[in-house]
């Protein structure tokens, strides 16, 4: 499987409804996404926490979920992910 199959899925891409039949096929909630998105825009998790009026510590434990679930190690491959869904 490519990264963009795999990556897909969990970042809301191909057409797929906000609820799928089996929940492994879109591992990232609907904030999780929100915030995949805002990283890709160079968000600073400060800059995510303010524009959504959450702590700077729930959107650092949000990242940390979303780079477990994409078996992803940084920002960079998150913003990458979100942007290959883009085209």
């Amino acid at each position: 499987m490519t990264l963009d199959a795999a990556v897909a899925p969990a970042l809301g891409g191909g057409g797929r409804s906000e609820s799928p039949a089996h929940p492994q096929d879109h591992p990232l909630t609907k904030r999780e996404n929100e915030i995949a998105n805002l990283v890709a825009e160079g968000l600073s998790n400060r800059a995510i926490a303010e524009s959504l009026v959450l702590s700077p510590r729930t959107i650092d434990g949000h990242v940390e979920r979303i780079l477990t679930k994409l078996d992803f190690t940084s920002r960079t491959q998150i913003a990458s992910g979100v942007a290959s869904q883009k085209r």
